[in-house]
C-alpha cells in the first residue's frame, strides 16, 4: 500500500513540475503595412509597376537597388530607415478587383509572414500583376515569407 502511495505521489509531483510554458504562452501579432499609393501618392502599382519577377518576391532594403530593379511611373525616394519594400509579380487566369494584404509575426521566431489576397473576378484576361508592401525595417535575422491566396 504505501509502495502505491509513494508512486501515485511522485507522478503528481512530475506531471505538475512540468512546464511546457503553457502558462506564458505567445501570440502572434498583426503586423500594419503600408504602400506606396498610401505613403508616396502611387496610383496603379499593379499594373504601372514592374520588377523581373516570374511568380516570386523579393525584399528590397535600399533606394539604389529600388531605381535599379523596380520601373514604372512611381519613383518616389522611400524611406528605407524605417520601411523595407516586399515586392513581387503574379501571373493570374481571371481578372482582378482589389489585391488584400495582411503581415502576420510570429511569435515564437520573430518571423513575419505576409499574406497576399488576390480578389478575382470574371473577366478573361489574365494579368500578370505586381504586388507590393512597405513593412517595418527588418532586424538582423528576420525574415519574410509571403503566401499567396486567391479568392472568386
Amino acid at each position: 500500500m504505501k509502495t502505491k502511495f509513494i508512486l501515485y505521489a511522485f507522478l503528481i509531483v512530475l506531471f505538475t513540475a512540468c512546464n511546457d510554458d503553457d502558462d506564458n504562452p505567445c501570440s502572434d501579432t498583426v503586423v500594419t503595412t503600408a504602400s506606396l499609393e498610401t505613403e508616396y501618392g502611387c496610383t496603379e502599382t499593379k499594373y504601372q509597376m514592374e520588377i523581373d519577377l516570374t511568380d516570386d518576391f523579393t525584399v528590397i532594403t535600399n533606394q539604389t537597388d529600388f531605381n535599379t530593379l523596380v520601373t514604372g511611373d512611381c519613383q518616389p525616394n522611400i524611406d528605407f530607415a524605417n520601411y523595407d519594400l516586399v515586392i513581387g509579380k503574379k501571373g493570374l487566369f481571371s481578372g482582378n478587383t482589389s489585391i488584400n494584404y495582411e503581415m502576420i509575426k510570429d511569435c515564437e521566431t520573430n518571423n513575419l509572414t505576409l499574406t497576399v489576397t488576390f480578389v478575382q473576378n470574371a473577366a478573361s484576361e489574365a494579368p500578370n500583376l505586381t504586388y507590393h508592401a512597405l513593412i517595418p525595417k527588418l532586424t538582423s535575422g528576420q525574415s519574410v515569407m509571403v503566401e499567396i491566396e486567391l479568392t472568386y
